[in-house]
């Protein structure tokens, strides 16, 4: 695995992060994973097992398995979703309007770093 500092200053364009909402999009949509709830999300997270979490409730696949080829994206991308998680918990009612589904929790913490634009590279494609 690489050290953290390389996987820090890894840019993503932001195709990559719509595909990440597309993905939870797909899966909320569905009506199938309504009853996975925060506590199953955030262990996934600390577990760093969140995609293939993903993949598995999903049929197999998820975001038309998009992700399978980034593994730096998914060792990033969990990384800042357990920040957020510490950092936001017990008050995810109060900053997101959400309690209960956790795949509208993932849609959070991802607008979260959209909305931070910390480390993603966010010049447009050309």
């Amino acid at each position: 695995m690489e050290s953290p500092s390389v996987i820090d200053n890894t840019p993503f364009p932001m195709s990559v992060f719509a595909m990440m909402l597309f993905g939870l999009s797909d899966m909320l949509d569905s009506g199938q994973h309504d009853n996975i709830n925060f506590e199953t999300i955030k262990a996934h997270i600390h577990r760093g097992d969140l995609f293939d979490y993903l993949k598995t409730i999903n049929g197999g696949y998820f975001a038309s398995n998009f992700f399978d080829s980034m593994p730096k994206f998914k060792i990033w991308y969990t990384k800042k979703i357990a920040e957020n998680c510490a950092a936001m918990e017990g008050r995810e009612r109060r900053k997101y309007g959400i309690e209960r589904k956790g795949l509208c929790l993932l849609v959070s913490y991802t607008a979260e770093i959209l909305q931070h634009c910390e480390d993603i590279d966010c010049t447009p494609l050309q």
